[in-house]
């Protein structure tokens, strides 16, 4: 693997990588993340599941850092916004107070059907000249642009040759199409397997491995 000096990696013209999982482009301004079943301890105190309430103001913290850090003009949240219905006003809450920094672009993922009644916001796709964003539970048809989306909360393995094995989110880099890693701390993400040839970019919360395809 090929490790990055800092938190941060070039994988396309003006298309930076953070470790803290989101993609950002240095010319369009935009703030890309996927997946952050918002409310998830939420949905599983109701179904009896004493979690703690550590998800929410995680996620939130990690946005307001990356907000800070880039600036950017539009957020786009890539679908599965929330787990269920019972994170659906912490949400909008949030979504609020990131309306105060810049322009939130709200498109909606298979967990959101339960939400979509409640808001006139949600979408189901944004495009730029060079991208289409969605959540990436639909096939779309193929349009010129490269396709963003989340969904599958791809992940990668580390392993040292003596049996240890740490698994980390990982954005997978297709020709036609960019898969977010889940944003959501509770989201451990899945193992990728290959479906083409492209790139995976592990994300551990310091550093950017490129992960060798031999």
């Amino acid at each position: 693997m090929r490790a990055f000096s800092q938190s941060q990696a070039l994988i396309a013209e003006s298309v930076l990588l953070d470790s803290r999982l989101a993609l950002f482009h240095e010319q369009e301004k935009w703030l890309a993340i996927a997946d952050l079943h918002f409310g998830f301890e939420l949905s599983q105190r109701v179904a009896g599941r004493l979690v703690p309430f550590w998800g929410m103001e995680s996620i939130e913290t990690r946005l307001s850092q990356l907000l800070y850090d880039y600036h950017p003009a539009t957020l786009i949240l890539l679908g599965d916004l929330v787990h269920d219905k019972n994170g659906a006003r912490e949400f909008f809450s949030l979504v609020t107070r990131l309306r105060e920094q810049c322009d939130v672009v709200l498109l909606a993922g298979n967990h959101d059907t339960q939400i979509k009644r409640l808001t006139a916001d949600l979408r189901d796709s944004f495009t730029t000249d060079r991208f289409e964003f969605h959540h990436g539970d639909c096939e779309r048809e193929q349009n010129g642009r490269i396709q963003i989306i989340g969904h599958f909360h791809p992940a990668a393995t580390l392993h040292d040759g003596a049996g240890l094995r740490l698994k980390f989110p990982a954005l997978v880099q297709e020709s036609g199409c960019w898969i977010l890693p889940a944003f959501s701390p509770w989201a451990s993400g899945t193992e990728w397997i290959e479906r083409e040839q492209g790139r995976i970019w592990l994300c551990t919360p310091n550093r950017i491995l490129l992960v060798d395809r031999e």
